[in-house]
């Protein structure tokens, strides 16, 4: 049986190992990946909820607001694009709490069938009742999906949270995430405004600045779902576990949020070579819930590992300033 020294700190858990297990549990259950599979599926050969028609009356100011206002960047064709084509049933795709999705930002019209199948939203009320109808629903697949992802991979043994525990909670997370957003996105956007309004190089700065923050702030409410799914946690015990995570072990929790993104991100131009309206789209939607949901597995994986790390090296902490109290 291998010992260790005690006179040295426990080592953090490898990156690379978790990994492989999380890669390893998911070919070995495949059905797993049928959350994903399906999701996609939908998003790809189903119906289009447009919002064109809504939006048309101002897409001529939109064209004018660039020439209108020095220093704003012309995107409006971009945007025009993207109200053309957008697709309503995308905010299924959620986040913290969501289903990984290749086709939610796809903006295609066609599929191998031809056409797809088109429904505008002809009125304001009747969207914004949509949004919140369709992000609840992805809240509730979000919360299966992960619920399913962390049985997979939890220690033989252990009693899992009940399902009904697991939707509770993660749509309470994602209310909570929700609802702190707005009200801190509502006075962050009038400061941007007022700040472009005198200078808008100095925004650009703002912007990155604000933008390199949320990229922070990221990671732990990415995982404060995890002691949700792993350790039946509630609502607000799972949240301070996923800060406390990254207090103690930031720079192996970086390094695992660095690989597991670049492997992610990378791969999915791979995924979005075909074109939508070809069967090899097919390839790319399996290979994007494959990979993805191994990552989430990992995922689980280094959050049991990482605060078992950390409960050992505070413990050894604890013993080593006993041990020199009493020399």
């Amino acid at each position: 049986m291998e010992t260790r020294n005690t006179q040295l700190p426990p080592s953090p858990p490898g990156v690379i190992t978790a990994l492989i297990s999380g890669f390893n549990a998911v070919a070995n259950r495949a059905a797993v990946l049928l959350i994903p599979l399906a999701f996609d599926l939908f998003l790809w050969l189903g119906p289009r909820f447009s919002i064109y028609n809504l939006v048309a009356p101002i897409l001529p100011e939109l064209e004018r607001m660039p020439a209108q206002m020095q220093g704003f960047p012309d995107n409006s064709a971009v945007l025009i694009e993207f109200f053309e084509k957008a697709n309503l049933f995308s905010a299924l795709s959620t986040f913290p709490l969501g289903v990984f999705s290749l086709m939610s930002g796809s903006l295609a019209t066609t599929t191998p069938f031809g056409e797809r199948i088109t429904t505008s939203i002809q009125n304001l009320p009747a969207l914004l009742l949509w949004i919140i109808a369709l992000t609840v629903m992805g809240w509730l697949l979000g919360s299966l999906y992960f619920h399913s992802v962390a049985r997979l991979v939890a220690p033989e043994g252990k009693k899992q949270p009940s399902l009904a525990h697991g939707l509770l909670q993660g749509f309470l997370l994602s209310g909570f995430w929700t609802a702190l957003l707005i009200l801190t996105s509502l006075p962050v956007f009038i400061f941007l405004v007022v700040l472009m309004l005198i200078s808008p190089s100095v925004t650009s700065v703002v912007l990155m600045l604000i933008s390199l923050l949320a990229l922070w702030l990221s990671v732990p409410i990415f995982f404060s779902a995890h002691g949700i799914f792993s350790n039946a946690d509630q609502l607000f015990r799972s949240i301070v576990n996923s800060f406390r995570l990254m207090r103690y072990a930031l720079p192996s929790l970086g390094w695992f949020v660095l690989i597991a993104v670049v492997l992610s991100q990378g791969l999915n131009f791979l995924w979005r070579i075909p074109p939508a309206d070809s069967w090899f789209t097919l390839l790319g939607i399996f290979g994007h819930a494959f990979i993805t949901t191994a990552l989430l597995a990992a995922s689980f994986i280094y959050y049991r590992n990482l605060n078992t790390w950390i409960d050992e090296a505070l413990q050894w902490i604890k013993t080593q300033t006993a041990d020199s109290a009493r020399a």
